[in-house]
């Protein structure tokens, strides 16, 4: 019988890449392992009970993959285990020395860089949305009827929550690439 652990949210616990990937690593260390990542595996993810192994893992996001994309890691012993949206995950066992695919400043900068402008997009839209229902409330506040006005209001609230969350992780992964 496999032991199974669950671990709820992990994408969102460890937004920077380079954390996601270390805590990976160190649950493989652990002996916790992840047979595969899946579209909701930033909600959800389960790792089995196993031997502890040195692995390192990629954290890759790329709104478009090339066609190679895939073949080329693999070809380089670089184990595919899936994705979760646009971001790819990898792993290769190791041994002594600890592999890298991002082997200077400019390639780590430029996955941050991509990171930052896919959670961007997802800023503006919270932003923009709490900022027109702000307005509607204060400027309109005759054209929304009464059961509507507390549920704008929470929506305003929550918006303006996952946009201020949001803008945070964009300075943690900012910061994290100055690194």
């Amino acid at each position: 019988m496999k032991i199974k652990k669950f671990v709820f949210f992990p994408a969102f616990k460890r937004v920077v890449p380079k954390d996601f990937e270390n805590w990976l690593e160190k649950m493989a260390a652990e002996g916790w392992h992840i047979e595969r990542i899946r579209q909701w595996s930033s909600m959800l993810m389960i790792f089995i009970k196993g031997e502890p192994k040195n692995y390192r893992y990629i954290y890759d996001l790329r709104a478009v993959a090339s066609k190679d994309y895939i073949l080329t890691y693999e070809q380089f012993g670089w184990q595919y285990l899936g994705r979760m949206a646009s971001v790819y995950v990898w792993r290769m066992e190791y041994k002594d020395k600890r592999p890298e695919v991002f082997t200077d400043k400019d390639s780590i900068t430029s996955r941050n860089n991509r990171t930052v402008a896919a959670v961007s997009f997802s800023f503006a839209i919270f932003l923009v949305a709490t900022i027109v229902i702000s307005v509607a409330l204060i400027f309109f506040p005759s054209s929304v009827s009464p059961n509507d006005h507390m549920q704008l209001i929470i929506a305003a609230v929550l918006f303006g929550v996952f946009a201020l969350t949001l803008g945070t992780v964009m300075i943690l992964i900012h910061r994290a690439s100055r690194q």
